[in-house]
């Protein structure tokens, strides 16, 4: 089993922000240096869902500072919201800056307030998410030598005439992932030979996945490292928190999913005329506005021997990646720093 530490705190206000960013950063460098192999980043904007936003830009800056050999996966960048050209771009470089250690993985998003401030439609999401990853491998592809690749999405259109600059670290482009809750999503991306990224459900559900998943790379025509790699670092995410008993950790980790609920009804009551706006289950499945299904699919929770049996279970149905969020609903760096010295003592050294 590898383990990445996942970031994604939320954040009330700017009075918070650079302290959040701060202690992440500090985090993520402690766990890497004392075994955890990778680290996660994610991209969200505007809601305070997530604290940074920029995920290229801060994986550049730990990259800098982590050990070498660390693997950072971004789960995800959403395509909707950039620019093809310079979403090719920014993988290309980030490739470079992280040493070829880098897995981009790409989904549609869905939050209406990140949307409208980008000023896109969330209603096409998933299309556009398809016809831009279709424009990205392009231009990825494209030697100076070939034709101009004129492209176009629902909101920019341009012509490509040499080639994306710089190229991949090791290969015509960084290794990719689609982070997808659906079985046709995981055989659309064992086919492409991608990674899979998914997240909020148990273990036997995604067994089934990872099976259908194993048989399309198989489909694919990959040989058997590549399948086998792929597997190695396809990614379940949880959020976890650990105490010195189970009963301990339930209850102060409900008090943090009030919050969280709170917090994301308020973000999506601020754009109730756009589709989707109502909807407060998560776009990847299970929401804190059902804290007992949250808790069930979302989470691993509970004291140190508790949350080790829990990844047991995972690496029983044939999961070998997590990522593993120990930073969110609001928590003092003292209770986020608690949960996390806790799995890297006493749960890390179980997989070791």
């Amino acid at each position: 089993m590898r383990f990445s530490i996942y970031l994604n705190a939320q954040t009330r206000g700017p009075h918070e922000d650079v302290g959040i960013i701060e202690t992440l950063t500090r985090q993520a460098l402690e766990a890497t240096r004392a075994g955890v192999q990778g680290i996660v980043l994610t991209e969200h904007h505007f809601s305070g869902y997530n604290t940074y936003g920029d995920n290229f830009m801060y994986a550049a800056h730990l990259a800098a500072q982590a050990p070498p050999g660390t693997r950072f996966s971004l789960a995800v960048a959403v395509p909707p919201l950039h620019n093809p050209m310079r979403l090719a771009q920014r993988c290309n470089l980030l490739d470079i800056l992280t040493g070829g250690e880098l897995i981009v993985g790409f989904a549609a998003g869905g939050s209406p307030i990140e949307y409208a401030g980008m000023g896109r439609d969330p209603s096409q999401r998933h299309a556009q998410m398809i016809h831009n990853l279709e424009i990205l491998e392009a231009a990825l592809a494209k030697e100076p030598g070939d034709p101009p690749l004129e492209w176009e999405t629902a909101f920019e259109h341009g012509t490509l005439h040499t080639r994306i600059m710089p190229s991949a670290f090791h290969r015509p482009a960084p290794a990719f992932a689609r982070a997808t809750q659906s079985d046709s999503g995981a055989e659309w991306t064992g086919r492409k030979g991608w990674y899979l990224f998914t997240a909020r459900e148990k273990p036997q559900p995604l067994a089934a996945r990872w099976r259908l998943y194993e048989q399309a790379l198989r489909e694919g025509g990959h040989d058997e490292a590549t399948i086998q790699e792929r597997l190695d670092w396809s990614m379940v995410q949880k959020q976890v928190y650990l105490a010195g008993t189970d009963e301990q950790a339930e209850k102060e980790i409900r008090e943090r999913l009030v919050l969280m609920a709170e917090h994301q009804r308020r973000s999506f009551g601020m754009v109730k005329d756009l589709r989707d706006a109502a909807h407060l289950k998560s776009v990847v499945g299970v929401s804190p506005q059902n804290p007992d299904e949250f808790l069930d699919h979302a989470m691993l929770i509970g004291n140190p021997g508790s949350v080790a049996e829990q990844i047991r279970e995972y690496e029983a149905a044939g999961v070998r990646h997590m990522a593993l969020l120990f930073n969110y609903g609001f928590m003092p760096p003292e209770i986020s720093d608690r949960s996390l010295r806790l799995f890297l003592d006493q749960v890390l050294p179980a997989f070791s």
